[in-house]
């Protein structure tokens, strides 16, 4: 079995064997198109600048369309939100996908998002340097 190359990778020398991720990180047009494009694609690796671009670009979307509905509908907390309800709804497969995908990074189940916290530190710290059982490491290139 041939092992996989990265393209680019950064080595760390601190490990005998050295460990292996893309050197670039993903910019927050190429995460959002990305998880857009492979909105219900559960299968595969993402990395943490796909994740956390694709998070603030939502948080930043959730923002403006919560403007919106407090100028056309009032600031009220009994006050319709129609806009930000169809924004949660258009992305609510993405949003999970990704963090799935992930989870993925680190070779464990997507399940693990049910777990309080811990889901939370595997979207924080790096993945999995080599390929797992759920592929090679993102390469954090579109296409």
């Amino acid at each position: 079995m041939q092992e996989y190359q990265p393209d680019t990778v950064v080595t760390d020398q601190s490990t005998p064997t050295g460990t292996g991720r893309p050197l670039q990180m993903m910019s927050i047009s190429d995460s959002v198109v990305n998880v857009l494009t492979n909105y219900v694609g559960f299968d595969g690796r993402a990395s943490r600048s796909e994740y956390w671009w694709f998070f603030l670009a939502s948080f930043v979307a959730y923002f403006i369309t919560g403007l919106i509905d407090a100028l056309a509908f009032g600031v009220e907390l009994t006050d319709p939100t129609p806009i930000s309800w169809i924004l949660q709804l258009a992305i609510f497969l993405p949003t999970l996908a990704v963090a799935v995908r992930r989870i993925h990074d680190h070779g464990k189940s997507g399940w693990y998002l049910l777990v309080p916290f811990y889901n939370l530190y595997l979207c924080i710290v790096d993945g999995e340097a080599m390929p797992n059982a759920y592929g090679p490491p993102p390469t954090n290139k579109l296409g």
